[in-house]
């Protein structure tokens, strides 16, 4: 044979040159101290847990990222957030496009130390969808293993008389709430619903009195499903929803029905 083609792998040398780079690192503590020390960029990040890394991931903005992780941790049963730590990585865009941290995710699995087990397993920000609520799909591992603290004090509702869709709109403050809350909104066509923020009709002349501050979300959640006939509010390992439904969940716990 005289001649052949050649294809370099630049995932896989970019991977192994990244893998050497994150070696030379020492974890830092996932903590809002440290994470403000960070300059705002993009690249790839690992977690540690008590010194075992379990998630590889990707971010535009590596100490935006990171925080919402904390909150996210914080507001986990079964979970010490002092456990956890960090090390990351800013890379260019142009390497960041070739998904490198996909690679590394693969190496990390195949070794067969238990390494990035929350990939793949739940701990991503994705909203899991009301197809797998209705199909009764069992939750991923990582919410299973580490459910929802239901009683998260909502410090930033104060007491008072609320609109019911103001209230729900104030519940799903991202950067408070380390959990989601998902609501039906107005039906506008066949496959179109109301953005969250418009909610549903019964929403928006409902109105809801909040007696205490620093509320638990449950109790905020069963105040306002009392106060919408027909609704109903259901908690699952990773979130709460509220439907104008009468109904049951394999995996989820009713938190109040009203006739």
């Amino acid at each position: 044979m005289h001649s052949a083609k050649f294809e370099i792998d630049i995932i896989s040398a970019l991977s192994s040159q990244l893998e050497a780079a994150f070696d030379k690192l020492i974890p830092g503590p996932l903590t809002p101290e440290i994470l403000d020390t960070l300059e705002a960029g993009q690249g790839i990040y690992q977690l540690y847990q008590t010194n075992l890394l379990v998630y590889v991931g990707k971010a535009d903005n590596l100490p935006k990222r990171l925080r919402e992780h904390h909150l996210k941790l914080r507001g986990r049963c079964d979970i010490n957030v002092g456990d956890m730590s960090f090390k990351c990585l800013y890379v260019h865009e142009n390497w960041t496009t070739l998904a490198p941290e996909t690679a590394m995710i693969r190496h990390y699995k195949t070794k067969g130390t238990g390494e990035c087990e929350w990939n793949g397993n739940g701990f991503g920000p994705h909203d899991p969808g009301r197809n797998r609520e209705l199909t009764n799909k069992a939750p991923d591992g990582f919410d299973m293993r580490y459910p929802i603290k239901k009683d998260w004090p909502c410090a930033w509702v104060v007491p008072g008389t609320w609109n019911a869709l103001d209230l729900l709109v104030a519940l799903k403050n991202s950067e408070k709430l380390p959990y989601l809350i998902r609501y039906e909104t107005e039906k506008l066509s066949s496959d179109k619903y109301a953005d969250y923020r418009k909610g549903h009709p019964d929403h928006r002349v409902a109105t809801v009195a909040v007696p205490d501050a620093n509320m638990p979300v449950v109790e905020l959640v069963r105040l306002i499903t009392q106060a919408l006939p027909g609704w109903q509010s259901t908690a699952f390992p990773s979130h709460m929803i509220l439907y104008k439904e009468s109904r049951g969940y394999r995996h989820g716990t009713i938190i109040h029905r009203e006739p």
